[in-house]
């Protein structure tokens, strides 16, 4: 993590791979839940109430009216294995540590057989990584759940129903369900922060080349972006000022891989144009792909930030395919560093804990190499026809056996001790970063492909557009001291 006297946790820039901001060329941003976070619980009903009404008129139970949205049982970084109607909590070995159907936890054996007796592919799997998919995914398990309560009301299987739920969401997004409710009010959904247009002038003001890159269309980010940005700074009036280029319906992450043309938004009509040629000022573009992109601006790979929220969508492909820098935001963490240190003590004593099982491990091998010794001996002595040595067996035994129920009693308390500082970060899942003690799939993944990683895009402001941001130094577990 880079350094920054007297900043607070919560609005720091944390460092994964070492990054001169001096050296990057063009910033470019996500719209929705990166410039525009939304307000988590009233968007997320409203999206699953949309998607209800679709099952209905599609002819599913008029009973599924009844189903609650419940805003707090699921976190960003699980699997939705469609198949089983499971859900389940990773670690970055793959390995499932936990894992739900509907509301019913599946117990040990249960994980094993389905998930950890081999090895499974997990892109075969939803992976909930973006704020969008948390109403999708909570629907998904009220209706398991309810397929499992009311057998045979609903003939057809757990992934049947899924690919409805996806038909159903896709919809919404086509006829204007969600987001004509939203922009009916986007103060009840849309979260506007006060320092975004600070931020965005200064890096404007360094010479920084910026753009705007989000798949909503044009119609909804003119909206959005105009609810957050208009009149929000003496500098600029309209939310188009801020930009050197701006591009809607990009359709990430395709763009980052693609080939599909870049369009020009005939902003009277609403309507698309072929463009051809430079890119002009002032004007909005359509779809596009990286590689055309940054023939047009003159900049490529690790010239270009780009700033988003989603691991899939926004960082893993601007990163993997195209070398780009990247900055991840992540909402939850101002939440989770508060609670990091809320448990810090029950953290270390946790490890007190853990550091006394390891010693009394070693005990107990201690004492299985001379029980082991013993009886070694008791054998040579009755072929050899002579009086074993006088080894206490009885004693070493009884010691044997009593470290045995303290290691046991050890290992359930380590296990409760853990539970309960999980629970106090989620009561179902635990904290976003960890399964247990064990870095979940998502900390790996934004280890992997996040440069860098904050709680909000204001809080760039508290750096210098100049800045190096220098990564805490790697090491293996052989080279600590």
């Amino acid at each position: 993590m880079t350094y920054k006297p007297g900043l607070p946790k919560e609005h720091r820039i944390y460092v994964n791979r070492s990054l001169n901001f001096g050296s990057i060329k063009l910033v470019g941003f996500d719209m929705d839940h990166t410039l525009a976070p939304y307000k988590k619980e009233t968007f997320e009903n409203l999206a699953f109430r949309k998607t209800l009404e679709k099952f209905i008129e599609a002819g599913y139970p008029q009973a599924l009216l009844q189903l609650e949205f419940k805003p707090n049982f699921l976190i960003r970084g699980l699997l939705v294995d469609h198949k089983n109607g499971n859900l389940l909590k990773v670690d970055g070995h793959k390995y499932v540590k936990k894992a739900y159907h509907g509301y019913r936890e599946l117990t040990k054996e249960e994980r094993y057989e389905l998930y950890n007796k081999r090895s499974f592919r997990a892109q075969d799997f939803l992976s909930l990584d973006s704020f969008f998919a948390l109403s999708e995914v909570q629907l998904f398990v009220e209706i398991v759940d309810f397929m499992n309560r009311n057998p045979n009301q609903i003939q057809k299987t757990f992934l049947e129903v899924y690919q409805d739920l996806r038909w159903f969401i896709d919809l919404c997004h086509r006829d204007g369900s969600i987001k004509n409710e939203v922009l009916k009010d986007p103060g009840t959904y849309i979260i506007r922060d006060k320092h975004l247009p600070t931020t965005l002038l200064r890096l404007r003001d360094a010479e920084k080349f910026l753009f705007l890159l989000t798949n909503s269309r044009y119609d909804y980010t003119n909206e959005i972006m105009s609810f957050i940005l208009n009149d929000a700074h003496e500098a600029f009036s309209h939310w188009k000022e801020y930009w050197d280029m701006m591009i809607v319906g990009a359709g990430k992450p395709t763009f980052f891989s693609g080939t599909q043309p870049f369009f020009e938004v005939v902003e009277a009509s609403n309507l698309l144009k072929i463009h051809e040629g430079p890119f002009h000022p002032n004007r909005i573009y359509h779809g596009g792909n990286a590689t055309l992109f940054e023939k047009l601006t003159g900049y490529r790979g690790d010239e270009i930030l780009y700033v988003g929220d989603h691991i899939y969508g926004d960082i893993i492909h601007s990163k993997g395919s195209l070398n780009w820098r990247t900055l991840v935001v992540i909402e939850e963490l101002e939440e989770e560093i508060a609670k990091l240190a809320k448990y810090s003590d029950a953290l270390e004593e946790i490890y007190r804990q853990i550091a006394e099982k390891e010693k009394l491990d070693e005990d107990l091998q201690r004492l299985r190499s001379k029980l082991a010794a013993n009886k070694r001996h008791r054998l040579h002595a009755d072929k050899v026809s002579k009086e074993p040595e006088a080894i206490d067996a009885e004693r070493l035994q009884h010691e044997f056996d009593a470290k045995i129920t303290l290691l046991k009693n050890l290992e359930i308390h380590i296990k409760a001790l853990t539970a309960q500082r999980e629970a106090g970060f989620h009561p179902v899942w635990g904290e976003l970063m960890k399964v247990g003690l064990e870095r979940s799939r998502f900390a790996n993944q934004l280890d992997s492909y996040g440069c860098l990683y904050t709680s909000r895009v204001s809080n760039m402001r508290f750096y210098s557009p100049y800045k190096r941001f220098l990564a805490a130094k790697e090491q293996l577990p052989h080279e600590e001291a």
